[in-house]
C-alpha cells in the first residue's frame, strides 16, 4: 500500500515559481507570472500527502488533552475504534468529534505519553471530555532480550527493512473521507515585496500582513486502487484568504517511508538506510498484544536528503507504529509526525498527520502547519499470504479484477524471501538480498500477467469542479480539528474584509482594478487574455521580454505574437498562431502564420500548416537558445548563432496508427537567402562579431547561396514506455523508462516550383532511458544516416547534431557534444553519432562530505561521432554534477580525435523548459 508522507518542494521549484507553464503540447511553454503566483507556490506547494477522514454526524464530543501539569498536549491522536476514524488535537490540545449517541472506545496517543484507552457513553447532543496524559517511561533494553552484541536497534531495523516491501504493497483498495486543515503566517515581509503590485492593481501588503494567521480547510473523498490509482473529489473548501483565488487542494503522492526515497529523502527503512543512518534502541512499551520498540534515527552526515528523530516499530510485525522526523529542505525546516493504527487484518494505516515548520528566503520568513483527520472505509487487503501481492488484470467491463496465477518462478522467489525473513537475526547483506528478491518477484509477476499489468506510474486524478463544491456545509459541525484562537480571528478578519469588498461604495474601485488588470495584460501579456468555452486567446504583450531579441545579423528585433486556441470539444483542438515583427538593423519585416489541427480529421491525426518569412538558425531546433545567443552577442561579442532567411510554406500530417506507432508525411517549400551581419559591437571598438558563416564554409559555398527548394519527407516512429513495477520510478533522477525509434526518408526534388534541391537522405535514430535501480539510470541514443545523393542542398538541409560550443548552455548535457564548433559536424554524406549517460546518486564527488549534503546526482558522459568521407573517430568523455539547487549542472569534458587528446573544458548547464 502507499501511505502518506510530507513532501516539501518550496524552493526546489523556485525557478518555476517565476513562470506559469500552460500546457499546449507535450513540451511546456514558459510564461512570466506575477509575485502572486510566487507566493501561492511558496506556501501551497508545501504539500501534506494524507489519507484522511471525517464522520459527518450530528452529535459532538469536544475535549481537551493535557499533561499532568495541565499543559496542553498538541497534535495528539484520538482514534475511535467503532468508526475507524481518527482526529487530532490542535496546538492548544483541543479536539472535536461528531458521533451519534452510543458507546465508543477511544484510543488517545501522543509520542512521549502513555496511551489512554477510554470507553465513552455518548447520550447527549454534546459533551466535554477532559483527558490527562501521563509521561511514558520506556523500559530499558535489558528487559527485552535481543541476540548479538551490537545495539538492538539494528536487529529491529533490519527486520523492518526486510518487511518494507510487504507493507508498501499491502492494500488493494480503500475509500476515505478527508478533512485537511493548513495555516501559515508571515513573521517578516520585506518592504520591496510589501509594495509589489498584484494583478488587480493592489499591493501585496493589502493581501498579506505580518503576524496574521491565514487558514485553509477542505473536505474531500478519496478512492485508492492498487498499485497507485487515486481519485480525489473535493467536496468543499473554506479559507480566510481574501481577494485572491483559493489555492488548489493538492493531490496525494504515492510514496511513503516504506519507499526507498520518499520525496527525495532517504527513508530509514530503505535498503540502503544502514549506509546513511545510525540507529539506537531506546526501549519498548507494551500496547495491547504488541510490544513497540522506540528507535532513535540519526543521520551519519548533514544532508537535506536525510531525516532525524524517532521511528517506532511493532514487534514481530515489523511495521511502523509511529514516526517523528525532522529535517531541512533548502530554506524550509520541517517536522513530520505520523501515527498508525491497526484497522483490522494487520492493516496498519496512518490515522494522524501533523507537519509543522518554518521557512525563510528573500527576506520573507514565516511558519506553517498541516493537520489531518482520518476515516477509512472498504479496506481490501492485497495479500492472503506471501510477501508481494499478485498483479491483477483489469477487465474491460468494470468487473472485479481477476487474479493472475503465479508461476513456479514467482513461488520459488517468495519461498526464498520467507526463508530469509524467518531467521531470528538478519545481516546487512541479507537485507539487501531481500530487497533484490522482492524486485525480482514483482518483475516475474509482471511477466506472468497474460493481459496487461496495471500501470505503476503515477495516476492521480483530482475532481475540483468549483460549480459542484458544497457551499452550505456547517463547518462548525464538520471540523475535525478545532480552530485555534488565531485561526478564529483569521476567519473573523476575512469576513470583515469580504463585507467591505462587497459594499456598494467599493464598486468603482473594483471597476478600476479590472481596468488596471486589463492594461497589465496588454502591456505584459497573458495566457488567458480572452477565454470562453470555445476560444482561448494568448497574447505576448507589448513589453513582454519574449518579444525582444538581438543578434549580429538582425540586430535589435521586436515582435508580436498571438495564439488562438479553438476547442470544438474535449478531444479536438485548432491552434492559429500569427506572428509579426521588425529587425531594426537589417531593416526588414518578418512574420509567420502557423496552424495546427488536432483530431479534426480523425482520432490521433494532426495537421500542421505554416508559412511566412523569417531569419533562422542553420541548425534549427538543434541550435543555440536565442536568449543565450543575445546575451553572448551583446555583452561579449560572441555571436555563436549563424542565420539565413527563408520564405516558406510547409505542411506536415501525422497519424497515430496505434498505441505505439506513429506515421508522418511532410511537404516543404523554401526560398533561401544568404544574410550578413548588420549590427556592430557597441561596448568596445576593439572587438567585432565573427562573419555570419557556419564553420567550415565560405561565402561562395553553393549551399549558402540564394536558392529555392522543394522537398518531401516520410517517417515512421515507434515509442514505448516501459513499465517496471519491480523498480519504482526514481524521484531522485526524474527519469522514466522508455525507448523511441524513428526512421525518416527525405527527398529534395529538382525542378518543382523552380526548386534546385537534388538529394535523398535516410535517417535512423534510437533513444532509450531506463532506471537500473531506484537511484541509478542510463540514457543513450544512436543517430545514423546516409545521403544516397547530395548533388545540391542548402546548408540548413544538411544533417546537424546536438552541440553546445558556448560555456553556459540552457540545455542538459545529455546527448550533446560539448567541445565541437556548433556547425562543423554537419554532414551531407554518411554519419553516425552515439551518446550515452550513466546517472547515479554516488559516483565520485558525492562521497565527499561537503558535496553529499544536498540532493544532487552525478553522471558519466560519452559521445562518439564520425562521418564520411574521412571517418575520423571523435570521442568526448565527461563527468557532471547535476541538479545543483535543482536548476543547474556543472560538467568537465575532454575531447579525443583519432586517439589523440584534443581539448578540455568546464561547462555549465541551466535547466529550463522550452
Amino acid at each position: 500500500m502507499n501511505l502518506c508522507i510530507l513532501t516539501l518542494f518550496i524552493f526546489r521549484d523556485f525557478e518555476n515559481c517565476l513562470s506559469c507553464k500552460p500546457e499546449t503540447k507535450p513540451a511546456m511553454k514558459t510564461e512570466r507570472n506575477t509575485l502572486k503566483n510566487v507566493i501561492n507556490h511558496l506556501f501551497f506547494t508545501v504539500i501534506l500527502f494524507v489519507y484522511t477522514t471525517l464522520p459527518i454526524l450530528a452529535q459532538e464530543i469536544e475535549g481537551r488533552i493535557t499533561d499532568e501539569k495541565n499543559q496542553p498536549v498538541p497534535y495528539a491522536t484520538v482514534y475511535v475504534r467503532e468508526i475507524k476514524s481518527g482526529t487530532t488535537s490542535n496546538k492548544d490540545g483541543l479536539f472535536h468529534l461528531n458521533l451519534a449517541n452510543g458507546t465508543y472506545h477511544l484510543t488517545v496517543r501522543s509520542m512521549g505519553y502513555l496511551q489512554q484507552n477510554l470507553e465513552v457513553e455518548h447520550t447527549t447532543d454534546s459533551m466535554f471530555l477532559p483527558i490527562v496524559m501521563q509521561v511514558q517511561e520506556f523500559e530499558l533494553k535489558e528487559i527485552k532480550v535481543f541476540p548479538g552484541a551490537e545495539d538492538p536497534a539494528y536487529f529491529i531495523i533490519r527486520k523492518a527493512i526486510a518487511k518494507a516491501a510487504f507493507y508498501r504493497t499491502k492494500i488493494k483498495h480503500y475509500n476515505a473521507d478527508l478533512y485537511l486543515k493548513a495555516n501559515f503566517e508571515f513573521s517578516n515581509i520585506p518592504k520591496i515585496i510589501q509594495n509589489q503590485e498584484m494583478d488587480d492593481g493592489r499591493k501585496f501588503k493589502e493581501y498579506f500582513k505580518e503576524n496574521v494567521t491565514y487558514v485553509i480547510e477542505s473536505q474531500n473523498k478519496i478512492t485508492f486502487d492498487y498499485p497507485n490509482h487515486y481519485e480525489q473529489k473535493v467536496i468543499s473548501k473554506k479559507t480566510s484568504l481574501t481577494g485572491i483565488d483559493e489555492p488548489p487542494v493538492m493531490g496525494l503522492m504515492t510514496t511513503s517511508f516504506y519507499e526507498e526515497r520518499p520525496a527525495d529523502v532517504i527513508s530509514p527503512l530503505s535498503a540502503t538506510a544502514l549506509r546513511h543512518y545510525n540507529f539506537q534502541y531506546e526501549g519498548f512499551i507494551t500496547v495491547g498484544d504488541f510490544d513497540v520498540f522506540k528507535i532513535r534515527v540519526s543521520p551519519k552526515r548533514k544532508s537535506d536528503e536525510l531525516v532525524e528523530g524517532f521511528i517506532y516499530i511493532v514487534d514481530q510485525l515489523w511495521c511502523i507504529y509511529n514516526l517523528d522526523f525532522s529535517s531541512t529542505f533548502e530554506f524550509v525546516d520541517y517536522r513530520i509526525k505520523q501515527q498508525f493504527e491497526n484497522l483490522g487484518n494487520e492493516n496498519w494505516l496512518p490515522v494522524s498527520h501533523n507537519i509543522t515548520g518554518n521557512f525563510g528566503a528573500l527576506g520573507m520568513r514565516g511558519t506553517f502547519y498541516y493537520g489531518a483527520s482520518v476515516k477509512y472505509d472498504s479496506i481490501v487487503d492485497n495479500y492472503t499470504s506471501g510477501v508481494v501481492p499478485d498483479l491483477y488484470e483489469t477487465s474491460t467491463d468494470n468487473e472485479k479484477p481477476v487474479q493472475n496465477v503465479e508461476s513456479e518462478k514467482t513461488l520459488e522467489l517468495k519461498k526464498e524471501v520467507e526463508k530469509i525473513t524467518a531467521k531470528e537475526e538478519l545481516s546487512d547483506s541479507e537485507v539487501r538480498k531481500v530487497a533484490r528478491l522482492n524486485r525480482k518477484i514483482l518483475k516475474q509477476q509482471y511477466k506472468d500477467s497474460t493481459i496487461s499489468a496495471p500501470s505503476f506510474f503515477s495516476n492521480y486524478n483530482i475532481d475540483e469542479n468549483t460549480d459542484s463544491l458544497s457551499e452550505d456545509i456547517d463547518w462548525d459541525t464538520l471540523r475535525a480539528i478545532p480552530l485555534t484562537p488565531a485561526e478564529l480571528e483569521s476567519y473573523r478578519r476575512a469576513d470583515s474584509l469580504r463585507s467591505i469588498e462587497n459594499a456598494s461604495t467599493d464598486t468603482l474601485r473594483s471597476d478600476a482594478q479590472r481596468k488596471r488588470s486589463f492594461i497589465k495584460k496588454v502591456a505584459f501579456g497573458d495566457w488567458n487574455f480572452y477565454r470562453d468555452t470555445l476560444l482561448r486567446v494568448r497574447y505576448s504583450g507589448l513589453i513582454n521580454t519574449d518579444n525582444f531579441d538581438f543578434n549580429a545579423v538582425d540586430g535589435y528585433k521586436y515582435k508580436q505574437i498571438l495564439q488562438f486556441r479553438f476547442i470544438p470539444d474535449s478531444a479536438r483542438y485548432i491552434y492559429i498562431d500569427p506572428e509579426i515583427g521588425y529587425a531594426f538593423n537589417r531593416k526588414a519585416w518578418f512574420g509567420s502564420l502557423r496552424m495546427r489541427f488536432i483530431n479534426i480529421v480523425g482520432y490521433g491525426n494532426q495537421i500542421n500548416l505554416s508559412g511566412g518569412k523569417l531569419s533562422r538558425d542553420f541548425k534549427g531546433e538543434n541550435g543555440i537558445h536565442p536568449a543565450l545567443n543575445s546575451i553572448s552577442t551583446w555583452f561579449f561579442a560572441e555571436n555563436y548563432m549563424r542565420l539565413y532567411e527563408t520564405g516558406f510554406l510547409k505542411m506536415n500530417v501525422s497519424q497515430k496508427l496505434n498505441k505505439n506507432w506513429n506515421a508522418d508525411l511532410g511537404l516543404a517549400y523554401n526560398h533561401f537567402y544568404p544574410l550578413e551581419n548588420n549590427a556592430s559591437y557597441v561596448l568596445s571598438d576593439k572587438k567585432g562579431f565573427a562573419p555570419n558563416l557556419p564553420g567550415g564554409l565560405t561565402e561562395d559555398s553553393p549551399s549558402l547561396q540564394e536558392q529555392k527548394s522543394f522537398a518531401w519527407s516520410a517517417g515512421l516512429e515507434y515509442y514505448k514506455r516501459l513499465r517496471k513495477p519491480w523498480l519504482q520510478e526514481s524521484p531522485f533522477l526524474f527519469m522514466g523508462d522508455f525507448y523511441r525509434a524513428k526512421l525518416t526518408f527525405k527527398q529534395g526534388v529538382d525542378g518543382v516550383f523552380s526548386s534546385v534541391s537534388d538529394y535523398s537522405q535516410v535517417d535512423f535514430s534510437f533513444h532509450q532511458q531506463a532506471n537500473i535501480s531506484p537511484t541509478t539510470g542510463i540514457e543513450w541514443s544512436l543517430t545514423a544516416g546516409y545521403f544516397f545523393k547530395a548533388d545540391q542542398l542548402h546548408f540548413s538541409e544538411y544533417k546537424h547534431f546536438m552541440t553546445s560550443e558556448i560555456p553556459v548552455a540552457l540545455r542538459p548535457f545529455t546527448g550533446t557534444m560539448q567541445l565541437l564548433n556548433d556547425y562543423e559536424p554537419a554532414s551531407k554524406e554518411a554519419y553516425i553519432h552515439l551518446s550515452g549517460e550513466y546517472r547515479s546518486e554516488y559516483i565520485l564527488l558525492r562521497y565527499l562530505s561537503l558535496i553529499n549534503r544536498k540532493t544532487w546526482s552525478e553522471s558519466l558522459h560519452l559521445n562518439y561521432f564520425s562521418r564520411d568521407p574521412s571517418w575520423e573517430n571523435y570521442w568526448e568523455l565527461g563527468y557532471s554534477l547535476n541538479n545543483l539547487f535543482f536548476v543547474g549542472n556543472v560538467g568537465f569534458f575532454t575531447g579525443i580525435a583519432n586517439g589523440k587528446f584534443e581539448s578540455v573544458a568546464v561547462k555549465f548547464s541551466i535547466a529550463i523548459n522550452d
